[in-house]
């Protein structure tokens, strides 16, 4: 026994494939239990006995918006509390050795003058002058009026040349 095969002919029904029924209307229906309800109603008489409405565009746009501005600030929060506020710092050159490699390998004093504990960043210069290539590292959080003292090896870089006698350490 075979399965009755669908006609592929063009309906003859009025209104076409996508078009509703001449004698239709137009309806919703519930989110809970799929019933049909009144155009714009989300839930049957059943499933919202109050006859609460649904939220309007404006209170669902406000609400997305406002959690948008929450999530925004405890965003600004977090990253208030994760920055550290020591400072400023002092950093002096104590001395350098040349490497093989054509580096060179300073020793500096990093101070905390500040009021509060906090975790400097410095940046190595070449010759004296800041540029976006100098080596930068972050030291190990110190307290308020503590101070370290770091050794770091500064690779060659680029075209200009370690001038040891010109090096600073700008720590910020």
């Amino acid at each position: 026994m075979s399965a009755p095969v669908p006609s592929t002919l063009p309906s003859t029904e009025p209104g076409g494939f996508l078009a509703p029924a001449p004698d239709g209307h137009p309806v919703s229906h519930c989110f809970r239990c799929g019933r049909e309800t009144p155009p714009g109603v989300a839930l049957c008489a059943d499933d919202n006995p109050g006859k609460v409405s649904a939220p309007s565009a404006t209170q669902l746009h406000a609400t997305i918006l406002v959690g948008v501005m929450f999530g925004v600030i405890a965003l600004l929060l977090l990253l208030r509390f994760a920055v550290d506020d020591g400072g400023p710092y002092q950093a002096t050159v104590g001395g350098h050795v040349t490497t093989a490699e054509g580096g060179v390998e300073v020793s500096f004093t990093v101070l905390n003058t500040g009021s509060a504990d906090g975790t400097a960043t410095c940046r190595v210069t070449r010759d004296g002058v800041p540029r976006p290539d100098d080596y930068s590292f972050r030291t190990q959080r110190l307290a308020a009026g503590e101070s370290a003292t770091l050794s770091r090896t500064i690779p060659p870089i680029g075209i200009v040349a370690v001038r040891p006698e010109l090096m600073t350490v700008i720590c910020t």
